[in-house]
């Protein structure tokens, strides 16, 4: 009897350990899986985690192309997207407990998937699929028919959808959610068409007066939808960044803060004034009203000491300031120069490199500015930011450019290229006889002005 008595209270203990390890919650999801290319494989290749178009977790990927990770700090938005290239994005559904393995494929909607709390993500996969096959990849009949048929036919698309989406069996709130995202899909449909259908039929088509009215009847400040639905998301950016028809049109940016600042939902003005970061420039005259509004409206520290940044390089670069210097650089033809070098002529910059396909897109325009100007106080400085000199040199030869070759001494950290705040290539600069900015994104020489532009200076 004593042993029985044991062995029932030994059971008893185990029974309340187990309830009580029943009990405890988890705090994160597993997520793993392999990568769906070969050149992924290599070191240092990684997959992104993104939530709301935010970078959330840079996964490492494995030298046989495998990942693992722990994801934590799981909110009531489970909606994310997992990245390999701009061609892999995988949409997920994440959940505390949740253990979801993915075997990626280009083709999105052969992405496998398996483990625990997958039936989510397996209907975005499908979800995603059936957009792509059904409408983008559909051929120009579709886009190219009549504005009522077109819409009914869309209709008809997003009607399937909703049919699959309700055959899962899920929770009211998902199903609510993602019948938002199918509504909000179906009005960006509505938006593109008309340049769809101008692809197919070569001229405008006229529309119903009511081909809009979807669109219209959306509410375009719900800080809950923006929050938790990138297709109405996407809506909002475009009807308000679209106001931006001309970046260096004053009465653009204005009418575009007005609006914005017109906005009851923190989170959207936060979001669209985040966006408003690349206009503060050397050739934007409201820098300081858009610094302000940016500032005023966004809650990211990183973004506003981004903007603090761009503003004083802003201000360092109006016209009339003295241009900052490189020195030193190494020149194709032997030695080195410096800026102060072509001082007393007309210095046009290009910071360019052989890898970026625009850069060498200029490259004919350039050599005819070049012999336009030849025997002229101008001087043409093609600065590469190249990281291989070999490149660069082979590149030089076989092309046979002209004009003074240089490459920056440190690629894109040269202190040149920082001074300038240059993000993008090609960035043209154009500098007077006295060492003064002119213009610090200036034409580029494919560009109708810039001939005319070179000639007044010299003039002065």
């Amino acid at each position: 009897m004593r042993k029985i008595v044991t062995s029932i209270a030994v059971i008893s203990l185990l029974a309340a350990c187990g309830e009580k390890a029943a009990e405890t919650k988890v705090d994160y999801a597993v997520l793993s899986g392999k990568v769906s290319s070969v050149g992924a494989k290599e070191d240092g290749q990684k997959v992104f985690l993104l939530q709301n178009d935010e970078v959330i977790k840079e996964i490492p990927v494995q030298t046989d192309g495998t990942f693992r990770d722990t994801i934590r700090e799981i909110g009531d938005n489970h909606l994310y997207y997992l990245v390999e290239n701009p061609v892999v994005q995988v949409p997920l559904y994440l959940a505390n407990g949740a253990n979801i393995e993915l075997t990626l494929n280009e083709e999105v909607g052969k992405t496998m998937v398996s483990g625990s709390e997958t039936k989510q993500t397996q209907y975005l996969i499908e979800r995603n699929a059936f957009v792509s096959d059904r409408i983008n990849g559909a051929d120009s009949n579709l886009f190219g028919q009549k504005p009522p048929e077109f819409k009914e036919n869309i209709k008809t698309f997003f009607a399937e959808l909703n049919a699959k989406l309700k055959a899962y069996g899920f929770d009211d709130e998902f199903v609510k959610n993602q019948e938002k995202w199918a509504k909000y899909k179906f009005v960006e449909y509505l938006t593109a068409f008309p340049t769809y259908n101008r692809y197919t039929s070569g001229k405008d088509v006229i529309l119903p007066d009511d081909f809009y009215a979807e669109r219209d009847a959306i509410d375009y400040d719900n800080a809950e939808e923006y929050r938790l639905i990138d297709t109405y998301r996407d809506l909002v950016r475009n009807k308000f960044y679209t106001i931006i028809t001309n970046p260096n049109d004053p009465e653009n940016i204005k009418e575009f803060i007005s609006a914005v600042n017109a906005l009851k939902s923190d989170n959207i003005r936060a979001d669209l004034a985040k966006g408003m970061v690349p206009l503060l420039s050397a050739n934007n005259p409201l820098n300081k009203e858009v610094f302000d509004f940016i500032n005023k409206n966004v809650t990211d520290e990183k973004v506003k000491e981004a903007a603090k940044k761009a503003y004083e390089v802003a201000g360092k670069l109006a016209a009339g300031k003295l241009s900052p210097k490189f020195s030193n650089y190494e020149n194709f033809n032997g030695g080195t120069s410096s800026l102060d070098d072509f001082k007393g002529k007309v210095t046009y910059i290009d910071v360019w490199a052989t890898w970026c396909l625009p850069c060498r897109g200029e490259i004919p325009a350039l050599k005819e500015l070049e012999k336009k100007f030849q025997g002229k106080d101008v001087a043409f400085v093609s600065i590469s930011i190249d990281e291989n000199k070999e490149d660069w040199k082979q590149f030089v030869k076989n092309e046979d450019l002209k004009g003074v070759q240089l490459i920056a001494d440190g690629a894109f950290n040269a202190q040149f290229i920082e001074d300038y705040g240059i993000r993008q290539i090609p960035t043209f600069i154009i500098i007077d006889k006295e060492g003064k900015i002119v213009n610090a994104d200036a034409p580029r020489p494919s560009s109708g002005e810039i001939t005319g532009l070179l000639e007044g200076l010299l003039k002065k």
